[in-house]
């Protein structure tokens, strides 16, 4: 629709057709969930704005007599606001259906978020805490001058803006905070505005859309993001062009017959959520989306449809000139089954290799793989050579045109970068070989199934046969000792996610002699504060730097050592909070070992001796907002899973 009038009106059939299926995914409780899942929050939240945003009122939307704002006013646990973002976001909420931030509910959730504000303005330890707060306080018509000009100084060199301070910019929170900055009564034209508006000008991809960052194609997520953003700064995002590709007819081209919206141009990943995403960045209406409210006077503005080269976007993937040498003599055809039980025969020798996980990236260098590897995604860090190899995406924000151009012979694929990517993939004709380790066995054979797939059976007997001796070692320890301490293990504090049964971590820690203090939660979940304080573990063990990776600012540690509430636990009195580095715990690949002699010299120092508490840092890049607005994809490839917002 280039050229097209935007702001759409509420009754053009793609809001509707929109807004038809988001009546799909309401549940009975009212909330809103993807296809088979539960009410989750995140996708409800986003739900309520599409609502109000279309000008109607969310307590009409009913599932057997249960409103929409029924789910929020009456919430079950899960629910409940714990994290600095998530209240920011419940404060909107209520600001958008009209209800009172003081007494919904029963609680007073307005005090609640101020209570969150430090002397300086920020709220929580981020930016994007801190804009979920303006974006509260802006709502309600409260005082945003200190959060504001704390948000301002976090503006970096580029005009862009990281999920937290000193991170890469990224698109996401870019536009998040523009939005927040204007709502807080910026100028549209103030020079943080417009730094900001450049930064994302640069950022457009040669699709016309956005991606959240790196070498990840283009998502409908980003591109509303980013299209508020334009919105809220005055400007119409309709001539933002690249290519002679617009932003809004980006998002319009990937909506399907049905109404939802796609997550790439090749994945239908969390159709609802993507929807709700859409629907209010098509009407014009940035965050926050207040009832009654117009969207903004959008003049021509004739320099934004200036197209600018994307050197990042427009520079061709770069490809080895020369495939790897062969490993030995002709090669036979192999057929291995992958993962999903899918057969997959191999035809001719692997010499170019794209991996599309972390995991799979450890696991080929392992196997002395590591020249015959053409591409890897942006959060393939180790060893330190694939961190020069060329970027191929995220996980479920695949380049498949990146890949294609690497003309690999092979690809190695994981759950994360869902079945759609695979599939396409398979149909352009690559050879593809998906795994999806769920234990610490299931990595041990996706090791033997790359030896098989690749030639290098020999390989993988030797190393699969070594780990399983340092296995062997651990649990030989711990059979003779009765203790078995209860273990915590944390993934993130704002709001406190946790590993439950199901999960890599629950099987470390049952190997390592230990229980896991939670054993009832079914994978990664949120837990309360009072809950977290009743159980009161006798060791706490907490990912590295910012969860995953290793960063210098260890800061989940630091939370859980320094929380006032928190000093009165068994583990925090006793020293035995313990860090853990994010790659080696939340990977399926040969360094699991580490992490399970690791965890088990901090469960039973008087068995394996101490461990340092911190490991050495890393200069990775956490995936930040994009990857807490749409933490699956990339969570679900790292064997994690954390939601920040």
């Amino acid at each position: 629709m280039g050229g097209a009038a935007y702001p759409l009106d509420a009754e053009d059939d793609t809001i509707q057709h929109g807004l038809d299926y988001l009546k799909t995914c309401q549940q009975p409780d009212g909330g809103f969930a993807e296809p088979e899942r539960e009410s989750n929050p995140g996708t409800s939240w986003f739900a309520m704005m599409a609502i109000v945003a279309a000008g109607q009122d969310p307590r009409t939307w009913t599932v057997k007599g249960t409103s929409a704002v029924d789910y929020w006013e009456h919430p079950g646990e899960g629910v409940q606001a714990e994290g600095t973002a998530e209240l920011g976001r419940m404060v909107t909420l209520i600001a958008a259906v009209g209800g009172d931030p003081h007494n919904f509910g029963g609680k007073d959730h307005l005090a609640d978020l101020k209570a969150r504000m430090k002397p300086s303005g920020q709220f929580g330890d981020f930016v994007y805490t801190s804009y979920w707060g303006i974006f509260g306080l802006a709502a309600t018509g409260e005082d945003t001058t200190r959060p504001l000009a704390w948000l301002k100084e976090q503006q970096n060199e580029d005009g862009g803006f990281g999920w937290m301070p000193g991170a890469e910019s990224d698109c996401d929170d870019t536009s998040a905070s523009i939005m927040a900055m204007t709502a807080a009564g910026e100028p549209k034209d103030s020079p943080a505005v417009k730094k900001a508006l450049a930064y994302l000008k640069n950022a457009q991809m040669d699709d016309g859309g956005f991606n959240y960052g790196g070498s990840s194609s283009s998502n409908v997520a980003s591109a509303a993001w980013v299209t508020q953003a334009i919105a809220a700064a005055g400007q119409d995002p309709s001539t933002w062009t690249k290519n002679e590709r617009d932003v809004v007819s980006y998002l319009t081209d990937l909506q399907q017959p049905d109404g939802p919206f796609k997550w790439t141009a090749q994945v239908t990943d969390n159709p609802c959520r993507m929807t709700a995403a859409a629907v209010p960045a098509l009407l014009g209406r940035p965050y926050p989306i207040l009832p009654g409210q117009t969207s903004p006077a959008l003049p021509a503005q004739t320099a934004a449809a200036e197209t600018t080269p994307d050197a990042a976007a427009t520079t061709p993937v770069a490809a080895a000139t020369t495939d790897a040498p062969a490993a030995g003599g002709p090669w036979e055809p192999v057929t291995v089954t992958d993962d999903f039980g899918e057969q997959v025969t191999i035809t001719k020798e692997p010499l170019r290799i794209v991996s599309l996980a972390p995991a799979n990236t450890e696991i080929l260098f392992a196997l002395g793989l590591g020249d015959r590897v053409v591409g890897v995604t942006d959060y393939c860090n180790y060893p330190e050579e694939a961190t020069t190899k060329p970027k191929v995406g995220g996980f479920s924000t695949v380049n498949i045109e990146r890949v294609v151009a690497a003309k690999p012979d092979l690809v190695f694929a994981a759950l994360g970068n869902t079945e759609e990517v695979v599939t396409h993939l398979r149909k352009l004709g690559l050879t593809v070989v998906t795994l999806n380790p769920d234990s610490v066995q299931g990595t041990l054979q996706d090791i033997r199934l790359v030896g098989d797939a690749t030639g290098t059976e020999a390989e993988a007997d030797a190393l699969v046969t070594s780990m399983q001796t340092r296995i062997d070692a651990v649990t030989g320890k711990v059979k003779g000792t009765s203790e078995r301490p209860t273990v915590i293990h944390a993934v993130w504090y704002d709001p406190i996610w946790v590993s439950g049964n199901g999960t890599f971590q629950d099987e470390l820690i049952e190997i390592a002699g230990g229980k896991n203090a939670f054993p009832d939660l079914e994978g990664w979940q949120i837990v309360t504060l009072e809950k977290f304080l009743t159980t009161d573990p006798d060791v706490i063990l907490v990912n590295s730097g910012t969860g995953m990776d290793g960063a210098e600012n260890d800061l989940i540690y630091r939370y859980f050592s320094e929380e006032p509430r928190f000093q009165n636990l068994k583990a925090v009195k006793e020293g035995r909070v313990y860090v853990v580095p994010s790659d080696i715990i939340d990977r399926g690949g040969p360094r699991i070992v580490d992490a399970i002699e690791m965890v088990a010299a901090d469960i039973h120092p008087e068995l394996f001796g101490a461990e340092e508490e911190t490991p050495a840092p890393s200069g990775a890049q956490s995936p930040g907002f994009g990857a807490f607005a749409t933490l699956a994809g990339v969570l679900g490839a790292c064997l994690l899973l954390r939601r920040i917002g």
